[in-house]
């Protein structure tokens, strides 16, 4: 198996990362570890030789334990922000459907430890701690466009 592409050093971090952008009727598909503190979107990081939306798949299927289909890539998102040192992270969005044939709530097949999932209505999406909290107005705004998206310019 390959590494995950991401590796730091004495200047940061750097992250290759694909996730979910999974809408049903008014509310998207979030995930949060636990212990972390915060949400997100459905994902993790790509492999090296691996492409984005194979990346996503393979996430998917491990965190949720089902094989969604992988849509169109929804935006590019160039993440740079501080923790314990400089992050920078590019995450490539993808669009995903969920089936018709699964229910709603069916969200713990997964063989993820400690993760877990929940749908939020849109609207709301900025009263719950969410990152990259920069993308919470481009989830609002459910643009059918590409978008390139940089968050946190130093």
């Amino acid at each position: 198996m390959a590494p995950d592409i991401s590796w730091g050093g004495s200047g940061g971090t750097f992250n290759l990362r694909a996730a979910a952008v999974i809408y049903r009727g008014e509310e998207v598909l979030l995930c949060t570890v636990d212990g972390l503190g915060y949400w997100f979107l459905p994902g993790g990081r790509v492999r090296f030789g691996e492409p984005g939306d194979a990346a996503l798949a393979r996430e998917l299927a491990e965190e949720l334990g089902h094989e969604l289909p992988v849509g169109e890539l929804a935006f590019v998102v160039e993440n740079i922000f501080a923790g314990n040192e400089l992050q920078h992270e590019i995450g490539l969005y993808y669009r995903v459907a969920w089936p018709a044939v699964l229910a709603p709530d069916d969200l713990r097949r997964g063989a993820e430890a400690g993760h877990a999932f929940g749908w939020m209505p849109v609207r709301t999406l900025g009263s719950v701690r969410f990152e990259p909290a920069g993308l919470v107005p481009i989830l609002q705004g459910r643009r059918g466009t590409f978008q390139h998206v940089v968050l946190g310019r130093p």
